[in-house]
Order: structure tokens, then C-alpha cells, then sequence
């Protein structure tokens, strides 16, 4: 009788060699597996592996997906089954073979093998954790796993890069908690403490710039020569940054360290810490043409590339390369890991504001203020608040953007307030500069040291010369528009001619100088810099109705088509205001009188007798405190009067005395209120 032919389990373990190196080689896989890459990892020829394979799917072993190839839970707890020598081993085998072709894969199979063994190849981890292609988060995993058996001349290479990775995996908090419990242990010599030292000043630049200067003047105290270059110009970006004295000398120091002992990262800091300096001063050609001969894209500069990239598109924004920004921002988003792109999306907001996309940018700032990728630093939160104010203010929610200003705003001293300058430049925008004087003031003195934060956003300059006046400090505001001038000589672009012209004509209350500046601004894309201008052109006193009136008009109109309802609500009022004085009455032969009051002084008599205060009508006819003054002195003389009640009673008897169809516009309100 014949024997029955034997029936192999459907679960059994493979039978051959090549089908046990494919089937291990796949139930250890961090995901599906394509042929190629099994043929590299089992170490056969691919015909070989696929013959293997399709024995393997016969028998329920494997499982075709669309992804690729996947193991059964049968063949999986028979490798998980493997003693933790052989399991180790078969990971870093895998490790080796695909540390080429699939980096990412390599560093998950070589951290598996760490944490199976605790053993891992010191040149293997290097090399992946440098590769670009390494997810930044699982290669700070891979090196926090081997840190624990690290040689100690490897263990600070290693703590640093941890990191770096790290930071670039939006785990900032982790990173420099690391640092600093590796300082308090104190195992390391005074060289590596200075490394460790430098690399947590660098990561608190965007914060508090003090507490990154003094960590690094201590890193560059005890760190080797060899790495004093990286030190100095990490030190003279953030001095440069925050507008501080120190940073011409720092930069002088890093170009010596640098020129004494070469390095590639610190040649990118060199050049960040230049363009920094530039765009303090506003040379804005010249950061452009320092940052142009950075590769951020060199594996050896990955921990650099998000900050070169981010000073490169606020470049764009203040050349008013808008379209251009838009690129390098895009490109930024594909290129750049989630977590190291918040900077680069706060300039995205920055740039929607500056073309006015407003309720895009406000959308935009607003999310990522409520879902970061990682933890903001200063710098990158004061920008997305100072958008969120911003596009309130001229939506017409004065309300909402005063709690923001009132809530958000710390009271740092100088230099480590510095980072929070653009939300304090979003506080001119305020229709009432009298709720927010102590930001104006401080924004104008930071402008002084850096110019930089006026550069992101066109209308930022003008503006707060603006507020200034209308504050009544004078001398400040010339002060910011000199300084806006000092950017226009430095960046020649219609931008900057634009803005400087509009800063200076404020000043000068010069018509013939804020036509320059519209014409100016046409040229550009800063919409709403160029409705700000017209506005302007519209409010000024030695401006004729017919040219008034269409620059409120245009105001208005280009106001509506930004969606800025609360800007377009103020230039079509003062339309109205400009409609109602060329309805006035002719005035009389000069003397005294009623007759005799000029149109301006005629808007501000009826202002005050309804009550309001000279600061208010100095912020509704965007005038300054003395000037109102001015006004009132000439308006008491010419009625021979010398009180405000007097002037109400006045204004009330010219109600009743006014002939029939005479302007219901020229009479005083109806009720008043304190004042």
C-alpha cells in the first residue's frame, strides 16, 4: 500500500534558504518591501528572491499589498521568537545592505538592532544621521539609543547632533533639556562643555537673546580653536538680530576664527550673521548677495538649511519680491521637515499681509498659533500675533486686537524684547495711538537699533511714524523716517522710495512728496502700503477737494478689494467729511468770526464742541496733539472766545441761527459727551 505523501504545514517555518533570508528579511522590515530591496537585504540574486517570494505567498507566509510585500502574524512571531544576538545581527545585516539605497529604512533596522543588543556600528550611525534622507526624529532616536554605550570621544559629537536632530524634529524642549542634564552631570572636559554650551545659546536666539550671548561668550571661553568660528558667528547672528553694539566686533572675530581654522557650518553662520548685520542697517542687497553663496542643501549644513532659507525669503519680502517669496516658501514647506518650517510660515503670513491677503493670513497665523509643529520661539510667535492684530485692526475688531496686545505682550527689557518688535509695530495700527503709547515708543527705539522688523512688512514704517505724531513726539517720528530713508539709499527699489517718500512726507506735511510716494508704490505689490498712502494724500490739510476726494475715493475702494471693511469704513467717511466742506458756505473776508474759520478749523471746532477731547480729534483727523493745539488757539481767536464751553455754546447758536438749506453737516451734533 502506498505511503501518503506528507503535507507540509501551511504555517511551517520555510524550507530553504533563500525563503528563510526573504521571510526574515521581511518580518523584520519597518514596512512593506519591495523586490529590489529584499534582494539586497537577503543577499541573493532578485530572480532567486522571487522565486522565493512566490513560494513563500503560497503557503500565507507573505502577503501581497499595494504597498509591497508584508509578513503573515504566523511568520512574525517566529522571528520575534529569535534570540536577541541573532535578532540584533539580522537588523544590522539589514541595516548595511540598505544604508544606500533606502536610508531611512537602514536607520529604523539600526535602531532595532541597538535596542535588541545595545551594539551598533559607530561609522554605520554617522553615516546615517547625516543623511538628508533620515527622518530628523528617528535619527535623534537612533542616537539617543546608543548613547548610553558611546565611547567618550564620540559622546558629545553624538549629545550634539541628538540635538540638532532633535530641534529639527520640533522636540526643542527635549533637546535642550538633554544639554543641560549633560551639563549637570559634568562628565564631559571644559572644550565639550563649551560645545554643549554654544549649542544651547544658539537655540535660545529666537527667545531671549541675552541669556544666548552670555551661553555663548562662556562656549567660546572654554570650547577648542577649532570651533570658536561657529561660537563668534553664532553670537554675531543674534547680536546682529537684536541690534546689539557687540555684533561688528563678533563678526570681525568670526571672519579671523574662520580664516584660521576653515569649517563649512561655520562658514553658514558667518554668512547668516552677515546678512543678519545687513539687513539691521537695511542694506538689503547685500544680505541677499552673502546668503547667494550658501548650498543649504549640503548634507553636512542640515542643521542650518531652515534658517537660511527663512532669511532668504525675508530677503524677497523686503526687496517686495512677492511672488518670488511665494516660491521660496513653497519650496521651503516641500523641502524642510514639518517642525523646522514655524519661522518660514510666519514669513508666509508676513508676506499675505504686506500684499494684503489679509483674511488668509489671519487664517493662517491663527492655526498655527493653535497647532504648531513644534514648540515657537519668540521671534516666530510675536510674528503670527502681530498678524492676527493686524488683520483685526483693519477688518474693523479694534477690540479683538487689543486683547491680543493687551494678553500677549511680555514686558522683556532690551535686548530680549527685541524678538516681540513686530507685534509692538502691529499696536500703530491701532485707530486710537493714545491706548497703546509705551509700544509705539518702544517699537520706534528698537527700529533704531534694527531696522529689521520694519522690513517685513511694507506699511510697518509709515504707520508708526504716523501714530508718532499723532502721540506728538515729533522728533521720534523724524527720527523712524530717517531711518526708513537710510533703507531707501541702501535698497534702491520703488519700494523703499515709496515708503521713505511716505514716512518723510508725514513729517513735512509735504503733498507734493506723498504724490511721489503713491506713484511709487503703484509699481510695487504692496496693496496696502499704497491705500495708506492715498488715505494720506486724501487727509492732507494743503491738498485741494479735487484731489482729495478720488485719493479717499481710491483709498476706499482699494481698502474693499483686500477685504480691509475697516479701512475702507474710515477713507469712505472721510470722503463724506471732504463732500460735506465743499457744501460749506463760502467763508466770509477774513477777521473774526465764524466766516473766518478755515475748513480745518471748522472740522475741528465741530469735533470739539461735540465733546471730544483734543487727542481724539487728533486720532480722527490724523493730526498731531500740537497741531490740534494749534488749531483751537486760532479757532478761540478769531470767535473771541476762551473755553471749550464757550465754543459749544457758539456752535449750538450757529445751529439756530444757520439760513434755510443751509448744510446739516456744518451743525454741531446733537448730543456731547464728556470730554
Amino acid at each position: 500500500m502506498t505511503e501518503p505523501t506528507p503535507v507540509t504545514p501551511r504555517h511551517a517555518p520555510p524550507p530553504t534558504a533563500v525563503e528563510r533570508a526573504v521571510a526574515r528579511a521581511v518580518a523584520l522590515a519597518p514596512g512593506p518591501c519591495r523586490l529590489p530591496q529584499l534582494a539586497r537585504v537577503a543577499g541573493r540574486p532578485e530572480p532567486e528572491v522571487a522565486d522565493a517570494v512566490a513560494a513563500l505567498t503560497a503557503r500565507g507566509l507573505l502577503a501581497d499589498t499595494a504597498g509591497g510585500l508584508t509578513a503573515g502574524r504566523a511568520l512574525r512571531e517566529q522571528v520575534d521568537a529569535l534570540p536577541p544576538s541573532l535578532l540584533g545581527h539580522l537588523h544590522r545585516r539589514a541595516a548595511e545592505a540598505l544604508a544606500d539605497a533606502d536610508p531611512d529604512r537602514a536607520a529604523a533596522h539600526l535602531l532595532a538592532a541597538v535596542r535588541a543588543t545595545g551594539e551598533a556600528d559607530p561609522g554605520l550611525v554617522d553615516r546615517l544621521v547625516a543623511d538628508g534622507a533620515v527622518d530628523p526624529s528617528a535619527g535623534a532616536d537612533l542616537l539617543l539609543a546608543v548613547l548610553p554605550g558611546a565611547a567618550a570621544a564620540t559622546r558629545t559629537r553624538w549629545l550634539l547632533s541628538a540635538g540638532d536632530l532633535l530641534v529639527l524634529a520640533g522636540r526643542g524642549d527635549e533637546a535642550a533639556d538633554l544639554l543641560t542634564a549633560e551639563l549637570a552631570a559634568d562628565r564631559a572636559g571644559a572644550p565639550d562643555r563649551g560645545l554643549l554650551l554654544g549649542r544651547l545659546g544658539s537655540w535660545q536666539a529666537g527667545r531671549r537673546p541675552s541669556v544666548a550671548l552670555d551661553h555663548l561668550d562662556r562656549a567660546r571661553r572654554l570650547a577648542g580653536p577649532e570651533h570658536q568660528a561657529w561660537l563668534a558667528a553664532t553670537a554675531a547672528t543674534v547680536a546682529a538680530r537684536a541690534g546689539h553694539p557687540r555684533a561688528d566686533a563678533l563678526l570681525r572675530e568670526a571672519g579671523r576664527a574662520q580664516a584660521a581654522h576653515p569649517s563649512a557650518r561655520a562658514g553658514v553662520r558667518l554668512a547668516l550673521a552677515r546678512a543678519a548685520r545687513a539687513l539691521a542697517l537695511g542694506a538689503v542687497p547685500g544680505a541677499r548677495d552673502v546668503l547667494a553663496t550658501v548650498d543649504p542643501g549640503r548634507p553636512a549644513l542640515r542643521a542650518e538649511a531652515a534658517a537660511v532659507r527663512a532669511e532668504r525669503i525675508a530677503v524677497r519680502l523686503a526687496l517686495g519680491e512677492y511672488p518670488d517669496a511665494a516660491t521660496a516658501v513653497r519650496a521651503a514647506h516641500d523641502d524642510l521637515p514639518a517642525a523646522g518650517t514655524p519661522a518660514v510660515l510666519a514669513l508666509s503670513c508676513l508676506r499675505m499681509l504686506a500684499v494684503g491677503e489679509l483674511p488668509e493670513a489671519g487664517a493662517q497665523a491663527r492655526l498655527a498659533l493653535d497647532r504648531p509643529p513644534g514648540p515657537l520661539a519668540d521671534e516666530v510667535r510675536a510674528a503670527l500675533l502681530s498678524v492676527v492684530v493686524e488683520v483685526a485692526y483693519r477688518l474693523g475688531r479694534p477690540a479683538v486686537a487689543r486683547a491680543v496686545l493687551d494678553r500677549e505682550h511680555p514686558d522683556h527689557p532690551w535686548p530680549d524684547r527685541m524678538p516681540w518688535t513686530l507685534l509692538r509695530c502691529a499696536a500703530a495700527a491701532d485707530p486710537e495711538p493714545l491706548r497703546h503709547p509705551g509700544l509705539i515708543r518702544c517699537a520706534a527705539a528698537d527700529a533704531a537699533r534694527s531696522v529689521r522688523p520694519l522690513l517685513l512688512v511694507a506699511q510697518h514704517g509709515p504707520r508708526l511714524v504716523r501714530a508718532l505724531l499723532l502721540l506728538g513726539d515729533a522728533n521720534l517720528a523724524r527720527a523712524v523716517a530717517d531711518r526708513l530713508a537710510a533703507v531707501a539709499e541702501r535698497t534702491p527699489v520703488p519700494l523703499w522710495q515709496g515708503l521713505a517718500g511716505h514716512a518723510d512726507a508725514l513729517v513735512r506735511r509735504d503733498p507734493s512728496a506723498l504724490r511721489a510716494a503713491v506713484r511709487a508704490l503703484r509699481a510695487t505689490g504692496a496693496g496696502p502700503a499704497l491705500a495708506d498712502a492715498l488715505l494720506d494724500l486724501a487727509r492732507s490739510p494743503r491738498v485741494r477737494l479735487a484731489e482729495a476726494r478720488p485719493a479717499a475715493q481710491e483709498a476706499a475702494a482699494r481698502y474693499g478689494r483686500l477685504g480691509a471693511v475697516g479701512d475702507q469704513e474710515r477713507a469712505e467717511r472721510w470722503d463724506r467729511r471732504l463732500a460735506a466742506t465743499r457744501r460749506r458756505p463760502a467763508p466770509g473776508p477774513p477777521g473774526h468770526g465764524l466766516a473766518a474759520l478755515t475748513a480745518r478749523e471748522a472740522g475741528i471746532a465741530e469735533l470739539l464742541a461735540a465733546g471730544a477731547t483734543k487727542q481724539q480729534v487728533a486720532g480722527r483727523l490724523y493730526l498731531s496733539f500740537h497741531t490740534v493745539d494749534t488749531h483751537l488757539r486760532a479757532i478761540y481767536a478769531k470767535l473771541g472766545i476762551r473755553n471749550r464751553v464757550q465754543l459749544a455754546r457758539l456752535w449750538d447758536a450757529r445751529l439756530v441761527s444757520a439760513p434755510p438749506g443751509a448744510s446739516p453737516s456744518a451743525a454741531p451734533r446733537s448730543s456731547r459727551g464728556a470730554g
